[in-house]
C-alpha cells in the first residue's frame, strides 16, 4: 500500500512540474511577439517609392483626387517587378465612368459623341494624374484641340471670329446632339452673331432666305483664303453671286428651289461636258443624270466641287474596296492623285472607266517597262499587257504590289514546276522561292528569261571559284562557265544538284575510261561507287588532273592504315608522294592496282645488283620470285622495309638453312 502511494505522489509531482515548464514557455513566446499581428506576406510597398518621377505631379494646380490621397490602387492594380501598366478595367472610358457617373450618362445619351469618347478614350484629353489646367486638361484652349485636328484648316488668312474666342464657343468639349458636336443646330449656332434679317446681311445673300437651308453648304466655319468665308472650292455661279443661274428668283415662293432637275441644270451651263460623256462606259451618277451624288452646287473644301476627297468621296459607294488603302504598298497614283489618277469618273470608252486601254493604261506612267516588250524574250503575261495577273492595279501588302507573296507567285502559274522542284538537293534561290534571283519578271535578251548570258548568271554568286585558278587549271565545262552540262539550275535528286548521278555524268565525257574501266578486274572504291569528286575537283585545281591534293595526302587522306607508326623507315617513292609509281589511280587487272606485278614491280627501280643487295638477298634480284614475301611495300619500324615477323633463320641472315 505505501509502494503503491509514493507512485501516486511521484505522477501528480511530474504532472505539476510539467504544467509549469509549458506555462512559462508560453509567457515568454506571447511576451515577445508584437502587439500588431500582421497577415501573411509582405506588407505592401508605397507606389512612390518606386514611381518617385510622379512626385512633381504634385506641385501641379490640379491633382486628380485618387492622386491626391496617395490612391494609385484606385485605378491601377500592383504588377510587382514588371514595369506594366495595368488598369483595373481594361476599358478606359468604363474605368474613368467608375467614379464619373454623372459624365457618362451624359455621354451615352449623345448622338455625336467626341471621337475620343467613342473608343472609350479619355486621356487624350485629360491627363489622369495632374495638370496645371481646368479639368485636369493636358494643353490650354485651342492649343489642345490641335493635338488632333490638323491646324491648317483653322490658319487661313481669314479666320471666323469665333476661333480666336476658342473651340468651346461652337463646340461642346464631349459632344452633342447635333452633328459636328455644335452646342445647338447650325443655323440656330450662326443666328446668335449674325442676324438673317439685317440688311447687309440680306445684300450678302441676294435676298435668298439662306438660313432655311445651311450655312456650311457655302460658308467654312473656321478660316478661308478668301474674305467671304467661302470654302475653298466654289462653284462658279456661287462665287460670281448668280444664284438665280442655278435658283428660282428670291422673290418667288419656293425660292432655293432649282430651275432644273440635277443633271439636266449643270448641262446648261456644262454643254461641252455633256457631249464628251455619251461614252461607252458612263458611270452610274452620270448616267443617271446625278451629279449631286459627287459634287456639291455650292462649295467645299475638295478640288472639283466634290463632297469628299480624292478616295474617300469613291470609298463611299465603292465598299469593297476601302481595304485597298490600308494596304502597306498602295499604288502611288492612289496615293499622290487618287482613283481618278487612272479612272475617269464621269465616262470613258474603255471598260472601268480607265482613262486608257487596259493594255496602255500601265504604261501611260511605266514608260521604260513598256520599252522592255522589245526584248528577245518577253514573258507570257506580259506580252498580253495583262500586269494584272502578277500586279494588283490597286495596291497589296506584298513588294512591288504583287497579288500574292512573292515565293508563291511563279507557282500560281508554273504548277508542274513547283511539283518538280520537289527534290533531295535544291538551289537555294528556288529553296528560297526567289525566282527573281535569276529570272527577269517582264522580258530578257537571254533565253528563259534569264538575267544574265548564261555563262555569266553563275558568276554572281559563285565567283569567288573563279578567283584563285588560272585558265589552264580549270575544268572545261566550268572553264567555259558552261554549268548547265553538269549542273540542273532548279533541284536534283543527286548531291550538288548535278543532271546525273556523278559517275555517269563524268563518263558523259570521259567513254574511254569507261569502257577501259567495266571490263577490268580490281576498281579503285571511289570510282566503283561513281565518287569520282572524291579525289578530283570537278571544276579545277592547280594540281595535275584537278586532283583535289598531291597524290601522296590525296592518298593517304583515305589510306591512312599505311603511315599509323610514329617511327618509320619509308619506301623512297612513297616518302617522295609518288603512290601512282606503283598504283594505277582508276582499275587494274592486278590487286592492289599495282602497274604490274611483284617481283617485276620492284626492278623497275631495283636494277642494279650491288654487294650489299647480293648479300642480303643470295642471289641476283632477277632470281628473286615475290620481293613482298620479305618486304613491306610502304612503311616499316625496321631497315630495309623487312616485316616485323621473320622466320628465325630469316632473322639470323641464315637463308642456306632452309634454301640451296
Amino acid at each position: 500500500m505505501y509502494k503503491i502511494l509514493m507512485i501516486i505522489k511521484n505522477v501528480i509531482r511530474n504532472y505539476f512540474i510539467s504544467v509549469t515548464f509549458l506555462s512559462v514557455v508560453l509567457f515568454l513566446v506571447y511576451s515577445c511577439a508584437p502587439e500588431t499581428q500582421y497577415r501573411k506576406g509582405f506588407a505592401p510597398k508605397p507606389c512612390l517609392d518606386c514611381h518617385k518621377e510622379k512626385l512633381s505631379e504634385f506641385q501641379k494646380k490640379h491633382v486628380h483626387s485618387p492622386m491626391g490621397a496617395r490612391d494609385c490602387e484606385a485605378c491601377h492594380l500592383r504588377h510587382g517587378k514588371i514595369p506594366v501598366l495595368s488598369l483595373k478595367e481594361r476599358d478606359q472610358g468604363k474605368l474613368c465612368y467608375t467614379c464619373h457617373k454623372q459624365t457618362e450618362a451624359v455621354v451615352n445619351g449623345l448622338a455625336f459623341p467626341h471621337t475620343a469618347l467613342k473608343r472609350s478614350l479619355c486621356t487624350p484629353c485629360h491627363n489622369p494624374h495632374a495638370s496645371d489646367n481646368d479639368f485636369l486638361l493636358k494643353k490650354s484652349g485651342n492649343d489642345l484641340c490641335f493635338t488632333c485636328h490638323e491646324q491648317g484648316s483653322f490658319t487661313r488668312a481669314k479666320r471666323h471670329k469665333p476661333l480666336a474666342d476658342g473651340c468651346l464657343t461652337c463646340h461642346e468639349a464631349h459632344g452633342s446632339s447635333n452633328v459636328n458636336g455644335i452646342k445647338e443646330p447650325e443655323v440656330s449656332l450662326c443666328k446668335s452673331c449674325h442676324s438673317y434679317t439685317d440688311g447687309s446681311f440680306r445684300n450678302a445673300h441676294k435676298n435668298y432666305p439662306v438660313e432655311m437651308g445651311t450655312c456650311t453648304g457655302c460658308h467654312t466655319s473656321h478660316s478661308s483664303t478668301n474674305n467671304k468665308l467661302l470654302r475653298e472650292s466654289i462653284h462658279t455661279p456661287l462665287n460670281q453671286g448668280q444664284c438665280a443661274s442655278c435658283h428660282r428668283p428670291a422673290t418667288d415662293p419656293n425660292p432655293l428651289s432649282v430651275i432644273a432637275p440635277d443633271g439636266k441644270l449643270c448641262y446648261t451651263c456644262h454643254t461641252k461636258e455633256e457631249k464628251e460623256y455619251e461614252e461607252t462606259y458612263r458611270h452610274s451618277p452620270v448616267d443617271e443624270n446625278k451629279c449631286q451624288s459627287c459634287h456639291s452646287p455650292h462649295a467645299t473644301d475638295f478640288p472639283k466641287v466634290t463632297k469628299l476627297g480624292k478616295n474617300e468621296l469613291c470609298i463611299s459607294c465603292h465598299e469593297q474596296k476601302a481595304a485597298v488603302l490600308k494596304v502597306s504598298n498602295l499604288h502611288q497614283p492612289i496615293k499622290d492623285t487618287g482613283c481618278t489618277a487612272c479612272h475617269n469618273p464621269h465616262a470613258s470608252s474603255y471598260q472601268f472607266y480607265l482613262k486608257a486601254s487596259q493594255t496602255q493604261i500601265c504604261f501611260t506612267c511605266h514608260t521604260k517597262t513598256e520599252k522592255e516588250l522589245k526584248e528577245a524574250y518577253v514573258h507570257e503575261p506580259f506580252s498580253r499587257f495583262d500586269c494584272r495577273e502578277c500586279h494588283d492595279s490597286h495596291g497589296s501588302s506584298y513588294p512591288s504590289m504583287m497579288r500574292v507573296e512573292l515565293t508563291g507567285l511563279c507557282y500560281t502559274c508554273h504548277k508542274q514546276a513547283e511539283k518538280d522542284f520537289y527534290k533531295t538537293y535544291i538551289h537555294t534561290p528556288v529553296s528560297e522561292k526567289r525566282c527573281v534571283s535569276c529570272h527577269r519578271p517582264h522580258s530578257s535578251s537571254y533565253a528563259n528569261l534569264l538575267n544574265n548570258s548564261a555563262d555569266q548568271l553563275c558568276v554572281r554568286c559563285h565567283g569567288n571559284m573563279f578567283l584563285d585558278l588560272k585558265e589552264q587549271d580549270l575544268h572545261k565545262p566550268f572553264g567555259s562557265k558552261e554549268c548547265g552540262i553538269c549542273h540542273d539550275p532548279h533541284a536534283s535528286d543527286y548531291i550538288e544538284v548535278t543532271v546525273k548521278p556523278m559517275g555517269d555524268l563524268c563518263y558523259d565525257c570521259h567513254k574511254t575510261l569507261e569502257d577501259t574501266y567495266s571490263g577490268s578486274t580490281y576498281k579503285h572504291l571511289p570510282m566503283e561507287e561513281g565518287k569520282c569528286t572524291e579525289c578530283h575537283s570537278p571544276h579545277g585545281s592547280k594540281t595535275d588532273n584537278f586532283l583535289l591534293n598531291r597524290p601522296k595526302e590525296l592518298c593517304l587522306s583515305c589510306h591512312e592504315r599505311i603511315v599509323i607508326t610514329t617511327v618509320r623507315k619509308g619506301h623512297l617513292d612513297m616518302e617522295e608522294g609518288d603512290c601512282l609509281s606503283c598504283h594505277l589511280s582508276h582499275f587494274s587487272e592486278l590487286k592492289h592496282l599495282l602497274v604490274v606485278n611483284d617481283p617485276a614491280l620492284c626492278l623497275k627501280c631495283h636494277t642494279v645488283d650491288t654487294d650489299s643487295l647480293l648479300r642480303a638477298h643470295i642471289k641476283p634480284l632477277e632470281e628473286i620470285n615475290h620481293c613482298l614475301t620479305c618486304h613491306v611495300p610502304h612503311v616499316t619500324e625496321k631497315p630495309g622495309l623487312l616485316k616485323n615477323i621473320k622466320h628465325q633463320p630469316f632473322a639470323r641472315g641464315k637463308c642456306t638453312d632452309c634454301h640451296e
